[in-house]
């Protein structure tokens, strides 16, 4: 085991942060006035920027070449809000709104492979949720996220990583008074940023 540590740079606390792109796409759908379907329905526009993702960890060895890591990640910044136009049931445009996101978050179980003592790639799953601004009644989405990355060290404590991150929340029924809908959204993003093991 202590050859292990020495050479597996990656066991222990960490901190990162990155940024890059991402989009946020909702869904609004089913609408319903007394449980009744009133066939309205929303076209949404994604929602998209650049991101500001802190996060951190912990990371034990499987193996030799394998370890598996606990980890916690924020965006700090908002997703801009995009257009959302909500239609009658003969298709006519009844009015155009605004919804963007904050408070992304996700907690992940990572597995990791060495691909060499100081560089990894990995595979990551775990709970995301979200909220909405700018919505004339806000909500708050869950679901789940999954993410591929790669990592290497520039030095004994420095690594630098990219990532991919796809998230998915689930349906939730939103109630407005009589009126009712479901809503889901899907995000994407790209990541590259700089990280500290301790």
């Amino acid at each position: 085991m202590p050859a292990m540590a020495q050479s597996n740079l990656f066991l222990g606390w960490h901190v990162q942060a990155g940024s890059g792109y991402q989009s946020v796409t909702p869904s609004l759908t089913d609408y319903a006035t007394n449980g009744s379907s009133s066939g309205y329905y929303t076209s949404s526009s994604n929602s998209s920027g650049m991101p500001l993702v802190v996060g951190g960890g912990y990371t034990f060895a499987l193996s030799e070449r394998q370890v598996m890591g606990v980890s916690y990640e924020r965006n700090l910044f908002r997703v801009k809000p995009a257009a959302q136009n909500y239609y009658d049931s003969s298709s006519a445009l009844k009015s155009s709104t605004s919804m963007g996101f904050k408070n992304q978050a996700q907690w992940s179980l990572t597995l990791g492979q060495l691909i060499r003592n100081g560089s990894m790639a990995y595979a990551k799953v775990g709970y995301a949720s979200l909220d909405t601004t700018n919505a004339a009644n806000n909500f708050s989405l869950d679901g789940y996220g999954l993410g591929v990355g790669f990592k290497t060290f520039i030095n004994p404590y420095q690594f630098v990583y990219t990532e991919y991150n796809y998230t998915q929340m689930t349906d939730k029924t939103i109630q407005v008074g009589s009126d009712s809908f479901k809503a889901n959204a899907v995000g994407k993003s790209g990541l590259v940023g700089m990280g500290w093991q301790f």
